[in-house]
């Protein structure tokens, strides 16, 4: 089993399969996409299959730079983030939650960054998203 619901490489996702697979949280992946216009400007996306493990992920680009992966589940979705080390301090210095701050320092750091998730699945986790989306941009 794939961590994205959407786990085989031959079918890749469409706008309809994703609304069917998320459900009423296909408009807060709608909302975290205009975040990361308002935030970065231009933006590119495209569906990515990685490896059978992963499934498919949506990758969110501002140029080359990656700034978040939406990973679509039953019902509700991830979001992806990979911060370096001066993103991981500024996530430290603005505030975050314990918890949230736990999440990431918790998060294996690789050479590019330390990988965390976040689970999205009402309007109240657009807050945290966009706060990780700004520390992703500036730094």
């Amino acid at each position: 089993m794939s961590l994205s619901i959407f786990g085989e490489k031959s079918e890749a996702p469409t706008e309809d399969a994703l609304a069917a697979a998320v459900g009423e949280s296909k408009t807060l992946w709608d909302d975290i996409k205009k975040q990361v216009e308002s935030t970065c400007g231009n933006y590119n996306d495209e569906w990515m299959f990685y490896s059978k493990k992963a499934g498919w992920s949506f990758v969110v680009r501002s140029g080359k730079r990656t700034i978040l992966y939406l990973i679509p589940q039953d019902k509700y979705f991830k979001v992806n983030f990979v911060f370096g080390d001066k993103a991981v301090a500024a996530a430290q210095d603005i505030g975050l939650s314990n918890a949230v701050i736990a999440l990431i320092m918790e998060a294996t750091p690789y050479a590019e960054g330390r990988s965390f998730m976040v689970d999205i699945g009402s309007l109240d986790d657009l807050d945290l998203v966009a706060k990780l989306i700004n520390i992703k941009a500036e730094n």
